[in-house]
């Protein structure tokens, strides 16, 4: 076997490898919004079932029908990227809170901090949000590489059995 023939069953391999996760994928997105759907539809089935006491439950249906929409309009992709943004931000707020009263620029803090101090503590309050904020990303990064390629690998150990 020549090194081109070689390189030719190593290229035809990769394609084959390349077509059934692509299809393995949509195979899964679709499943996905299927389930969605129906889990979707039960809820709203049940929901009109209900008594008056528990129909109080209509902000609830109002979040499921933003989300569906949210869901629709952006694509699952974003979708998940917003949603992990909003989570960054949510740590980001707590975490801020948390080193705003360990630097004593709470509005509580006693003795309050003035003048030049104030600004070197705010200055080092940024400091450490912006490098918790890329902490907590590089982190959610990670998470999400290291799930794709689980789930590349599942996939192509099942097709190799």
């Amino acid at each position: 076997m020549t090194v081109d023939e070689s390189k030719i069953r190593v290229n035809t391999f990769l394609q084959q490898t390349l077509n059934a996760i692509a299809s393995k994928n949509e195979e899964v997105g679709s499943t996905f919004a299927s389930i969605l759907e129906s889990e979707i539809d039960v809820k709203q089935k049940s929901a009109s079932n209900e008594t008056p006491e528990t129909l109080a439950s209509s902000s609830q249906d109002e979040a499921l029908e933003a989300f569906k929409e949210a869901l629709r309009t952006k694509g699952a992709l974003q979708f998940y990227q917003d949603y992990n943004f909003e989570k960054i931000e949510k740590m980001i707020e707590e975490k801020k809170a948390e080193l705003m009263d360990k630097l004593g620029l709470g509005e509580d803090a006693q003795p309050p901090l003035v003048g030049e101090e104030r600004v070197n503590a705010l200055a080092s309050l940024e400091e450490m949000l912006d490098a918790y904020r890329k902490q907590l990303q590089e982190k959610m990064q990670a998470e999400d590489e290291l799930k794709q390629q689980t789930s590349t690998l599942t996939t192509f150990l099942q097709d190799l059995a």
